[in-house]
């Protein structure tokens, strides 16, 4: 006896209480390796699609109607290199390889007409199983499936676009711009200005150091600071730098608070000082930074014994500083300045004793003579060192220029900005997966050969100055799917049609388009000798 039970009740059912379902043979159809593999992506016949748009591309549709009617079936990659297989057109791979290489990839590729070109290269690249991989992995990974006539081209144009590749990826290609020396021609006519800290408070809770030093001479003043207002470094300046060494025309600094206010700012404007500001997140701009670097390990080594007094330790440290020879300059901070090099402890315990009182001279004659000395001490000293130091910063801006890029920027251009690493004290915040680069940025102001005010189209923000090391290129998508192909022919000899719509033609590369003006190539700066023995004495 056949009941019905409800199916809440008939939890235990199986195959057997089901009618089965009729299948038809006549349907089904054989399915290639790229089929398979396509639908198992998108649970979809790309293959009927692709016939489909096979009869319908003006290039394709001669060679498919030249195949059904001809009666040679002699295919092979030289003579006739497509074939028609379950109504798709397919190219026969180059057969030339080595003989011990194993064959990659199906022996017949597929011919993606125009309009599915895009789907398959979206699938190739963006699709998870795709993994993203550069332009020769997808070139790779198409080239042994598919083919169509631009495909090379099409494959780098679209990974160079590709927007999160862009965003995520490292570049791996120099960024940084050549060096920019900076020209002095006198003392304390450019200063450098930064605050170091915090530091541990000392017992006059001081707890940073205010760093200056002059770019012609690197003489060193250092200033320990309980707060590092825009009045405080203000006063220190006026008080204790050009009430000693004059007022300088450029202050080089970065974009700390102190400097961008508006009180520093109209007290550099009243005094008729230039101020320069660095980029941002580009401290090499300041020669200060050099300075801190070697302050911070000297600091650190005499903090060890009383961490809360360092402060007094300072002016020893600069007098150590002033006292050592510059390595671009060929001389010592102090002879620069005074003409004269310092006496320190060292040469207090090496020199011969003075015995005897000091011999007695007429005074004016005295002065008159150690004045003509040190004009001339300091007069061939500056010559001297500016010599040096140009050569100097030649052989700095050789040895910096090697490891950079000739990259050209304009007004206008769409780059990418590298996100700064962020930190909390002196602990770096990492996001693994967090991007390294924001935009698309536009460069709205040129400031200088390496730095461009930078704007952010998404949200209209202005990112301030920012230098070319930490830019790259914006390359947009290809939007234009114009662009004529070559046509294919069936043999080697003979075109398919009269039709100019298909005759021969070589691939239009479009030089307008930003991937193909703002991409670069990189070319190895190597020097290749021949040998010894092939050059003729």
């Amino acid at each position: 006896e056949i009941r019905y039970r409800p199916g809440k009740s008939n939890a235990n059912a199986d195959s057997l209480s089901r009618n089965p379902l009729k299948t038809d043979k006549d349907q089904q159809h054989e399915l290639s390796t790229i089929e398979t593999g396509i639908n198992i992506w998108e649970n979809t016949n790309i293959l009927d699609d692709i016939k489909k748009e096979q009869q319908s591309d003006p290039k394709l549709k001669p060679i498919i109607d030249w195949l059904q009617s001809s009666t040679s079936k002699n295919f092979n990659d030289k003579r006739n290199p497509y074939v028609l297989i379950n109504n798709l057109l397919y190219k026969i791979k180059n057969s030339n390889r080595h003989y011990n290489q194993r064959i990659i990839g199906n022996k017949h590729l597929l011919v993606i007409p125009k309009t599915k070109q895009a789907q398959i290269l979206k699938w190739a690249h963006d699709h998870p199983t795709a993994g993203h991989g550069g332009q020769q992995r997808t070139l790779f990974r198409l080239s042994t499936k598919v083919f169509w006539e631009s495909m090379r081209k099409d494959v780098y144009n679209y990974v160079t676009a590709c927007h999160a590749c862009q965003q995520f990826k490292f570049n791996n290609a120099p960024t940084s711009g050549p060096l920019q020396p900076h020209v002095v021609e006198e003392p304390w006519q450019t200063i450098g200005i930064d605050i170091m800290g915090p530091f541990p408070a000392t017992f006059r809770q001081k707890r940073y150091l205010l760093v200056i030093v002059d770019y012609f001479t690197r003489w060193v003043e250092l200033f320990p600071l309980r707060s590092t207002t825009s009045k405080d470094i203000a006063d220190i300046l006026t008080n204790e730098i050009f009430s000693r060494y004059g007022l300088p025309k450029h202050i080089v600094s970065d974009n700390g608070p102190q400097f961008v206010s508006n009180l520093f700012q109209n007290f550099c404007e009243t005094l008729g000082i230039q101020q320069n500001l660095t980029a941002n997140y580009h401290p090499q701009s300041n020669m200060t930074e050099r300075v801190n670097r070697t302050l911070k390990p000297l600091i650190a080594i005499y903090a060890q014994q009383q961490p809360q007094a360092w402060d007094k330790e300072i002016q020893k440290i600069a007098f150590a500083i002033r006292t050592t020879r510059n390595e671009t300059t060929g001389e010592t901070p102090a002879f620069m300045m005074f003409g004269r090099d310092l006496r320190g402890p060292l040469e207090s315990i090496l020199s011969e004793p003075i015995q005897g009182p000091p011999p007695t001279t007429n005074e004016q004659e005295q002065i008159q003579e150690y004045k003509k000395y040190l004009i001339n001490q300091l007069r061939s000293a500056y010559n001297l060192i500016k010599e040096h130091s140009e050569l100097e910063k030649t052989k700095q801006k050789i040895n910096y220029d090697r490891h950079t890029s000739q990259r050209q920027y304009s007004e206008g251009d769409l780059v990418w900005v590298e996100i700064p690493i962020k930190q909390a004290g002196d602990n770096q915040i990492n996001g693994k997966l967090l991007p390294h680069y924001q935009g698309p940025c536009q460069l709205i102001k040129k400031l200088t050969p390496v730095t461009f005010t930078v704007h952010r189209l998404s949200d209209n923000v202005n990112l301030g100055a920012t230098n070319i090391d930490r830019l790259k290129p914006y390359a947009q998508p290809r939007t234009d799917n114009t662009n004529d192909q070559s046509t294919i022919t069936a043999n080697n000899n003979e075109p398919l049609s009269d039709d100019p719509s298909i005759s021969n033609t070589t691939d239009n590369i479009d030089q307008s388009s930003d991937i193909n003006s703002t991409i670069q190539r990189r070319v190895s700066n190597r020097h290749r000798r021949a040998p010894m023995r092939y050059i003729e004495q």
